[in-house]
């Protein structure tokens, strides 16, 4: 079904058409045209398309009948992807308006109110504010890199969180233990990993804790005087939580902790080796850039 740009009644064509979508991941995309008539009034259609190959054949149908226009949509997701396609099968394109802008926006035209509806007749508009430009959507290959990436990053922010986390329990739980590392987080890690009990740790074999700590830090010639300082500690917060905390509970949320950290690195080298693999696929090594200090291996 298409949209007749001619007012059946009025027999007057829009001099200029504008089309706002809210678009929607789970619930249906919001979709508003507004044509301007040469008389200056304003009619609007609205309606609803929900985000299947159903719907989006749907859209393209319903704005087909507006050729070379372009919608207005925030970036919502990858919902953008899908209603480009859509839009070009309609004969028009898309342009994205990011969040920020579109909540200005919203604030100068209506206040502070929102809804999917509200929502896709302010986009409606965008173009009497801002420049918009038509959405040039990557390569699959480029797309496929650009995600890859994006994961990454939130897993490195995931991983991040783990770390805080484990931190955050050690500066109430055990401080002392947690400063006897000297800031050394594999010598922390590999230390609480073996000893997560710190009724354990307090009675760890000197030889053992010695080469465990030796073998995360390097070039650092005071290791046993740190092995006595960590076996120390843990036995006197072990002294001191009697009766007052269950130690065995705290060893259990240490070693989820960690557990935490371990999946966290394991998915970010995943993720790391993907992304290098579409990197390199698309765009090769480049000898200058790496050339250049502080280029080269990506880091964590």
């Amino acid at each position: 079904m298409s949209i007749h740009s001619t007012d059946p009644v009025t027999g007057l064509s829009p001099v200029r058409v504008q089309v706002g979508i809210d678009a929607a991941v789970v619930a249906n995309h919001h979709v508003c045209v507004r044509e301007i008539l040469p008389d200056g009034q304003v009619r609007l259609s609205r309606f609803t398309a929900p985000p299947t190959l159903a719907g989006l054949d749907m859209l393209s149908n319903r704005l087909r009948g507006y050729p070379g226009v372009v919608a207005v949509a925030e970036p919502t997701s990858m919902t953008w992807l899908a209603l480009s396609i859509a839009m070009r099968q309609a004969g028009g394109d898309l342009s994205l308006l990011g969040a920020r802008h579109a909540a200005r926006l919203r604030g100068a035209i209506i206040g502070k109110d929102k809804s999917d509806v509200i929502d896709a007749d302010v986009l409606a508009t965008a173009g009497e504010v801002f420049t918009l430009a038509p959405l040039r959507p990557l390569t699959p290959p480029q797309l496929a890199l650009r995600r890859a990436v994006t994961r990454r990053g939130k897993l490195v922010v995931d991983g991040n969180r783990s770390r805080r986390r484990l931190i955050s329990l050690a500066r109430w739980a055990f401080p002392d233990v947690w400063s006897a590392f000297a800031g050394s987080q594999p010598t922390a890690v590999a230390v609480l990993t073996r000893w997560p009990d710190l009724r354990a740790l307090g009675s760890a074999r000197r030889s053992t804790l010695t080469g465990v700590v030796a073998a995360h830090t390097r070039g650092v010639p005071d290791v046993p005087a740190r092995v006595e300082a960590i076996r120390a500690a843990a036995r006197a917060w072990t002294g001191f939580w009697e009766g007052h905390l269950d130690l065995d509970a705290l060893a259990w949320e240490v070693a989820e902790h960690l557990h935490d950290m371990a999946e966290a690195d394991q998915r970010i080298a995943r993720a790391t080796a993907q992304a290098t693999r579409y990197w390199a696929d698309l765009y090769g090594d480049d000898p200058l850039l790496l050339s250049v200090p502080g280029m080269g291996a990506l880091r964590t």
